[in-house]
């Protein structure tokens, strides 16, 4: 019997509540009415193809990829791994030795101050000392924060406008002059040590440094687009090997706004809950074995301001509808490519096809082992001419997704990928590839799509 209609539930118990985050928009199924029944309909994934011709598709490689397979995409999602480990690690330890190497420099000017007062006199060696001071500072903060902020520059502003005027009023003995600046530099240096502006200037909470950047990197700097990019997507980030997660986005602005009007996310970004969902789904994907990190991203709307009074978003990240990828880091792309090859073999695939949603939104054909633009996929995976080829995956869940069909597997569907030591998995549904377009929401602007 034909199906007209098909609803959407969630997997079983394991994936009760995933409509938001989990799911996926733009679902399109062939008109009834056509004859054929729609893949996923029942049957075997891993059948024999009809009769009437050949496969659309030739056999996949049995001897796998090479190790420098995807390079761009590789490089793109160690970046992004990299610095979200960072943050999931070495982030604390970072800022305590930044604000420790603030309070040294504080106390360097509260000593000379209060020599210059004792004394009642000021020479050069007092005012290259708190000049010292500072530079050692600034050069201890960027040791311990950069490349991932720049708090250099900003120590050495505020120090050298100081020095400046002490160096001009020292040879003077102007000593009220004099101590009037050492108590200005202590304020202004004192200032940049607080918890509230280490919050708010090298914030893990969210995260708008260059992570953020790089999590949405297909657009250059200089596009104009950019700016409505940044301010318009949110991005959840778990690195689930470390226990951290957080948000990245764009701070809203609390001071020029009444507070009713911002949006409230409660909870943490993309839980333990939302992670073993995930997981569910992704069936034979995740592979522990010998496996270095695992992240889980998922790009939303970042909600906008309300434009009146408690108007605005207040809810849970899986509310966001946000579009999830799945990242495993193993030691080396050989590791990486034996559990491709492990996941491979518990699923099946239909060709390659890039994650392309410019092709999807206009509707590609979903012809396999050429991209949507009609270019040829290399052995290695890349498009001559475009974004990386991903597998077109699927396996067999436990339970069904469909209504009233429960007592049969379910069939979850989406794209596969080894990116040199990382597999990459994202688009994962109930129905199939060729059923739906326009899913990727903000994903689109993901770093995956730009490589």
């Amino acid at each position: 019997m034909q199906r007209t209609r098909r609803a959407l539930l969630g997997v079983g118990a394991a994936l009760a509540g995933t409509a938001g985050c989990l799911g996926v928009e733009g679902v399109e199924y062939p008109d009834a009415a056509a004859g054929a029944d729609a893949p996923g309909d029942g049957g075997d994934p891993d059948g024999d193809p009809p009769e009437d011709g050949p496969p659309d598709d030739p056999p996949e490689q049995t001897d796998g990829d090479p190790p420098d397979a995807n390079a761009a995409l590789a490089a793109a999602t160690r970046a992004v791994v990299d610095d979200a480990v960072w943050f999931a690690t070495e982030y604390p330890e970072a800022v305590a030795t930044y604000r420790d190497a603030i309070a040294d420099a504080v106390a360097t000017v509260r000593s000379v101050r209060a020599t210059v007062d004792e004394e009642a006199a000021i020479a050069t060696e007092q005012v290259d000392a708190v000049a010292a001071a500072g530079e050692t500072a600034a050069d201890r903060a960027a040791e311990a924060l950069e490349p991932h902020f720049s708090p250099g520059p900003r120590i050495r502003a505020r120090v050298d406008r100081h020095v400046a005027v002490l160096r001009e009023f020292a040879p003077r003995n102007d000593v009220d002059r004099a101590l009037e600046e050492l108590d200005r530099m202590r304020r202004d240096l004192a200032s940049v040590g607080t918890s509230i502006y280490v919050e708010e200037e090298f914030s893990r909470d969210p995260i708008y440094n260059r992570l953020f950047r790089r999590l949405l990197a297909p657009l250059p700097p200089a596009d104009p687009e950019r700016g409505r990019v940044t301010g318009g997507t949110l991005v959840e980030l778990a690195v689930a090997s470390r226990d951290f997660s957080t948000f990245a986005h764009r701070p809203y602005d609390r001071d020029g706004v009444d507070r009713d009007r911002i949006p409230r996310i409660y909870g943490d970004a993309f839980d333990s809950e939302r992670q073993r969902e995930l997981r569910a789904r992704l069936g034979p994907i995740p592979q522990s074995e010998d496996r270095v990190e695992e992240l889980f991203v998922a790009f939303a709307r970042r909600p906008p301001l309300g434009t009146r009074r408690r108007e605005a978003f207040e809810g849970w990240p899986r509310e966001l509808d946000g579009v999830p990828v799945h990242v495993q880091r193993y030691p080396d792309a050989e590791t990486a490519e034996a559990r491709l090859s492990t996941a491979l073999d518990a699923g099946a695939t239909e060709g390659r096809a890039p994650v392309d949603p410019e092709a999807t939104l206009a509707g590609s054909d979903f012809s396999g082992n050429a991209s949507a633009d009609g270019n040829a996929t290399d052995a290695d995976g890349e498009t001559d001419d475009g974004p990386t080829a991903w597998h077109r995956f699927y396996h067999r869940e436990a339970e069904g997704e469909r209504y009233g069909f429960d007592e049969h597997a379910g069939v979850q569907y989406g794209y596969l990928v080894r990116a040199g030591e990382f597999l990459l998995a994202t688009g994962f549904s109930g129905d199939a590839w060729e059923e739906r377009t326009g899913w990727h929401g903000r994903l689109r602007h993901g770093w995956v799509t730009g490589a």
